[in-house]
């Protein structure tokens, strides 16, 4: 997974976000200590005619982390924490990013942690945020400050209702990256197989 691809009253302009902005938007979506979904990840590079295309299903367990399960094209996990990113094929393990060691991974994982579980308090820490809430959905448009999202992203938006469905990243140089977040509910028990996953930290 690539992490820089790899994430909220009737407002119908855009303005600075503000207190009233992010509590309409907290009022509509209903964060869980745990969330499971589906996804769907549409890449498009500024030289390549066709989109980059994955597809799987996800975990988010606020104390344990997120784990992001590609299913197409190829098979591939990956269990992302604050500290740690492993990334495993077949059950091996082939990638593992350890925050003491590359500190930019930090950010990266704070940041797409805090997406998926809706906290706009972090959120607020790293970028300028503007948006609109009306009576069918929310959207909010969000700026980094510094920092390396700054360095390759220009702005990242987020759309939702009572869920984020919605994950829209536009790089500098061109490149996008759209998410789609589907069946998004409390994720319940695990699999055997989850429960697997998550011990690998």
């Amino acid at each position: 997974m690539n992490l820089q691809s790899l994430a909220l009253a009737l407002l119908l302009i855009v303005a600075p976000a503000h207190s009233a902005l992010l509590d309409d938007v907290k009022a509509r979506v209903s964060v869980k200590d745990t969330l499971r979904g589906e996804f769907r990840q549409e890449k498009r590079i500024a030289n390549l005619a066709k989109p980059l295309l994955a597809s799987g299903q996800f975990v988010y367990l606020k104390q344990q982390g997120l784990l992001w399960q590609i299913e197409k094209p190829y098979a591939s996990d990956s269990i992302i924490t604050a500290d740690t990113l492993i990334q495993s094929v077949n059950g091996k393990i082939i990638v593992r990013v350890d925050a003491k060691s590359q500190p930019a991974y930090s950010a990266v994982s704070r940041i797409f942690m805090a997406l998926v579980a809706g906290d706009w308090a972090a959120l607020e820490a790293d970028f300028v945020i503007t948006g609109y809430v009306d009576a069918q959905r929310w959207q909010l448009t969000l700026k980094p400050k510094a920092g390396l999202f700054a360095s390759f992203a220009k702005t990242l938006t987020l759309t939702g209702a009572s869920a984020l469905q919605q994950i829209d990243i536009a790089e500098k140089n061109g490149d996008s990256t759209h998410y789609t977040l589907s069946q998004v509910r409390p994720a319940g028990a695990l699999s055997a197989a989850e429960e697997n996953q998550f011990l690998r930290q």
